[in-house]
């Protein structure tokens, strides 16, 4: 590989390789059709980012023809995406641009002038630019689908088939923490040839459902423990959960839940923000960063916050109701103890009625769980020992008073109307 290549690589994660691209690097510079299933956080992102770079490396584009386009569900995904291909694309003096919705489609236009060779995007606007023309896929050599399981669900799936209909020569590039066998049929529908590279974390004694993996790794620090909260008030048992965490996701399952908990949660003393995926693009990237400049302690969000962002430190993942399915825990969890940090605590606030629900979830994942019964007389001294001591908001200080004006007021003058001049 190009020495310009191998310094980006060292300079986004020094150090050995995962397994995952360890497994998957070699099948992703040689052009070969893959399908990477890997933890959270484990380094999909770099597998197909180093393929795409010495795919297309060592040749021009053409304006409005890219030769490699990267397909994310989520803008902030994309963005993420675009900024590790920026990265060691520059040292083979790639270009690359990101499309997403919510930002103008005048501009994307504006940007496909001048050539562009990695086109990173949503499903959507990626769409939109080639029914229009401003995108043209004749040129594409590599198709890179993250967060595949998703782009092929129900939401995506329509504009997904039509990109990969545009691009059938392509070589295809697949990345997910959770594939199904639904989704593997399909992909392999499409690519006969495709390679599978399973990496997964190795079963425990006592696992109810130990994993099949082609090829383990053993991910210590990832989070592999569920604590179930049981409520007959899960927002009540969350905003008192919040004064515990110093850098949490709270994740909620439906859009219209997310300002009724933020709001209980600042009513208390802790700083908290609020995003879900109608929010606007400005506003999303507002929360993230305030999340990640330490400026609020707690973010509720939906499932947009639950797929491929790499947040630091996040200390604590509370998921407030079941998440709809295994896959959703799975990556929602992985918001936490990414890279080989350590993993923070993750919690379930669920009903006593879906706690059997939340259990056999946690255990088909492969996560361990514990129960505590937050309406018992002895759940404070529990949780504190599961989720620490509750954190003492700082106090405000108080706005010094006003100076007292030491000037006299003006004199008032007797109103005197002006002589008109004689002409």
């Amino acid at each position: 590989m190009a020495v310009p290549v191998r310094h980006a690589v060292s300079g986004i994660v020094p150090g050995t390789a995962s397994a995952i691209q360890a497994a998957a690097l070699g099948d992703a510079v040689d052009g070969r059709d893959l399908l990477a299933v890997a933890p959270t956080g484990s380094g999909k992102t770099l597998v197909f980012a180093v393929g795409v770079v010495h795919r297309i490396a060592g040749a021009p584009s053409v304006p409005g023809r890219p030769r490699a386009i990267v397909v994310s569900p989520t803008r902030e995904l994309a963005l993420q995406s675009e900024d590790v291909l920026a990265a060691i694309g520059a040292g083979a003096g790639l270009r690359t641009a990101t499309f997403v919705g919510g930002q103008s489609l005048a501009k994307d236009r504006r940007l496909l002038v001048a050539p562009v060779d990695i086109a990173v995007g949503t499903p959507g606007r990626l769409v939109d630019l080639a029914r229009g023309g401003d995108l043209d896929t004749s040129d594409v050599r590599i198709v890179v689908l993250d967060e595949v399981d998703q782009l092929m669900s129900a939401s995506f799936t329509e504009q997904t088939d039509l990109l990969l209909d545009h691009c059938q020569t392509a070589t295809l590039l697949s990345t997910t923490a959770t594939a199904d066998v639904d989704v593997e049929s399909e992909l392999r529908r499409r690519r006969p040839d495709l390679l599978i590279h399973r990496v997964q974390h190795p079963p425990r004694d006592g696992d109810p459902h130990p994993p099949s993996a082609i090829r383990q790794q053993d991910v210590s620090t990832s989070p592999r423990h569920l604590i179930v909260v049981t409520a007959d008030d899960p927002e009540r048992c969350a905003t008192a959960l919040a004064a515990r965490c110093t850098r949490a996701l709270f994740f909620v399952t439906r859009r219209d839940a997310v300002e009724p908990l933020r709001t209980s949660i600042a009513e208390s003393g802790v700083t908290a923000a609020g995003v879900s995926g109608s929010a606007s693009p400005t506003r999303r990237a507002a929360a993230f960063a305030e999340l990640a400049g330490g400026s609020v302690r707690v973010l509720v969000t939906t499932d947009l916050a639950g797929r491929g962002l790499d947040l630091e430190a996040i200390g604590h993942i509370v998921h407030v109701g079941p998440p709809h399915s295994i896959d959703d825990l799975v990556h929602r969890s992985g918001r936490t103890g990414r890279g080989g940090r350590a993993a923070g605590t993750v919690a379930a606030i669920v009903r006593p009625g879906q706690a059997s629900r939340m259990i056999t979830q946690a255990e088909i994942a492969g996560m361990t769980v514990e129960k505590v019964d937050a309406d018992a007389s002895s759940s404070d001294t529990r949780l504190e020992g599961l989720f620490g001591p509750r954190i003492q908001p700082p106090r405000r200080k108080r706005e010094p008073a006003p100076r007292a004006s030491t000037r006299r007021p003006a004199q008032s003058r007797p109103h005197r109307p002006k002589r008109k001049k004689r002409t």
